[in-house]
């Protein structure tokens, strides 16, 4: 029809492109005279996603697919059954399952995954080898408030994170939340004055102020 805007009557609403289904028009573009389509992915997220994506095959999904396809690949070549492979999975987990006794004390504070690990194995696992991995020690973030990361990561012994975890032990007081490390700099104290005082068995409000109260 003369004087129709190209692509205005093309309409995509209720098909599938790989794990995304479209669900209707989410702009349009009058100078371009292109449209973005919502589209819910098998996954259950929601994303926009441009026609001309969606028809030459570009996007398929919301980015589950290129996820899964590493992990996948990952699995294919018996890694999975290693123990560095197991610690990715446990990294990952502590940092999205709700479900997971530990998430309060990483996701549910924050801390995440750098994308780079989160999407691919093979990444995290090539940084491994080249920082120091051995079968005796255990991913450690350096500073515990911060995610995991190549900057912000190394492999230690049990002592060395069990001394990591302790200064960074979360107490509130007052109506604020820090670090046992994060504590001590407030009050000028060290660290281990805190601490110790914990292990005496004093409440953590006592342990901040340095005076013990009765019982």
């Amino acid at each position: 029809m003369s004087g129709s805007k190209p692509g205005a009557r093309i309409d995509l609403t209720g098909q599938r492109f790989g794990r995304l289904v479209v669900l209707g028009i989410a702009s349009y573009d009058e100078k371009t005279y292109t449209k973005k389509w919502l589209c819910r992915c098998d996954c259950g997220k929601k994303i926009e996603v441009s026609g001309g994506n969606l028809r030459s095959g570009h996007s398929k999904s919301c980015g589950c697919l290129r996820r899964d396809i590493c992990i996948k690949a990952s699995t294919a070549h018996g890694k999975s059954r290693t123990r560095l492979y197991s610690i990715w999975i446990g990294m990952r987990k502590r940092c999205k399952d709700k479900n997971q006794k530990n998430y309060r004390l990483y996701g549910g504070r924050g801390i995440k995954v750098c994308d780079e690990w989160e999407k691919n194995f093979t990444v995290f696992e090539t940084w491994a080898l080249n920082n120091g991995y051995a079968e005796n020690l255990s991913i450690d973030r350096i500073d515990s408030n911060g995610n995991y990361e190549p900057s912000n990561c190394r492999w230690a012994t049990d002592e060395v994170q069990s001394n990591n975890t302790r200064t960074n032990h979360i107490i509130t007081f007052d109506g604020e939340t820090h670090t046992v490390a994060e504590w001590a700099r407030i009050k000028s104290l060290k660290p281990n004055v805190i601490y110790n005082r914990l292990f005496m068995g004093w409440k953590p409000e006592d342990a901040i102020i340095g005076k013990r109260s009765k019982a």
